[in-house]
């Protein structure tokens, strides 16, 4: 049974490999951010992440804005988004919500606005609505809720998957969540009844790292700067041909430093020996989207700018 400011694991989509039509499915854009679940009780609002991590300090405009909008007990399930330039940015959203300090978070809230999107409801003035459709869910939720700058509800396009993908596709936005209309909510599962089609991207990283072999690079260590701060996104070695790799180590040479220039250093394997460069070549990589901790996953090396 739910109990708002219980944190429990959300519903998860599972991977499907292209967009579809289907009368008995609603789509939804995926967006690119954190997935936060908002529980109100009793006028207090606290939000918290997949992983059951309470997240409320690091985004207190949503939680009063929800307090103002919202008068009874309910939990909502949505995405933290940071937009920049009008596309979603993970990488300015990780700041916002990796931030303890208070000061910090108040100068990000001013700096990086968010948007919560909100995409389901799944406890409304003590009833427990996992085991009623999704429809059913939709209608309440755009019942209940109006959309309030930080906060919006979602639209779901019936029917229509491979038409929404598109429009998806040339706004270089994350993907699509297709919902079977009579699917429950499935509490900390993964399940067919929401599936997850994905947009492969493209990001302009900057090298601030490499392993080597002999005299070819094996790895780079990649990262983007957000203001003045050089934010580590992920490691890639595939897609780097052979020419490109030993043109890499020549230049490597020539700008190496002795200190990692990231901000959020990563993690190093015991056996790796990895040498860092001060970040001034580019990249253009592939990706399919972020993880929690805010690392390209599956990324491909496309481009190398020398």
């Amino acid at each position: 049974m739910l109990e708002p400011h219980v944190p429990f694991f959300p519903m998860e989509p599972i991977t499907c490999p292209k967009p579809f039509d289907d009368v008995n499915t609603g789509f939804q854009i995926k967006w690119d951010g954190v997935r936060i679940l908002a529980h109100i009780k009793d006028g207090r609002v606290e939000l918290f992440n997949r992983k059951k991590n309470i997240r409320t300090r690091q985004y207190p405009e949503v939680a009063f804005t929800l307090a103002e909008l919202i008068s009874h007990n309910i939990i909502l399930d949505g995405e933290m988004v940071a937009l920049k330039g009008g596309k979603p940015s993970f990488t300015q959203l990780i700041r916002r919500d990796f931030a303890t300090d208070t000061d910090t978070i108040r100068y990000l809230k001013r700096k990086i606005p968010v948007t919560y999107v909100v995409f389901d409801i799944i406890y409304n003035n003590g009833t427990d609505l996992t085991e009623y459709p999704f429809n059913w869910r939709d209608q309440l939720l755009k019942s209940l809720i109006t959309s309030k700058d930080p906060i919006v509800v979602t639209d779901t396009i019936l029917h229509r998957g491979t038409t929404l993908f598109s429009v998806v596709k040339s706004a270089e936005l994350e993907g699509i969540v297709a919902k079977k209309l009579d699917s429950p909510y499935r509490i900390a599962k993964k399940n067919s009844d929401w599936l997850k089609i994905k947009n492969r991207r493209t990001l302009a990283a900057l090298i601030g790292g490499y392993i080597f072999e002999g005299r070819e690079v094996r790895s780079l260590f990649l990262g983007v700067f957000q203001d003045k701060d050089f934010i580590y996104v992920g490691r890639a070695g595939s897609g780097l041909n052979r020419q490109s790799a030993l043109l890499l180590f020549e230049k490597f040479q020539k700008i190496k430093t002795s200190h990692c220039p990231f901000i959020n250093p990563p993690e190093i394997g015991r056996r790796e020996v990895v040498y860092w460069i001060n970040p001034s070549i580019e990249v253009m990589i592939e990706y399919m989207d972020f993880t929690d901790e805010g690392y390209v996953r599956h990324p491909v090396i496309k481009q190398v700018m020398f």
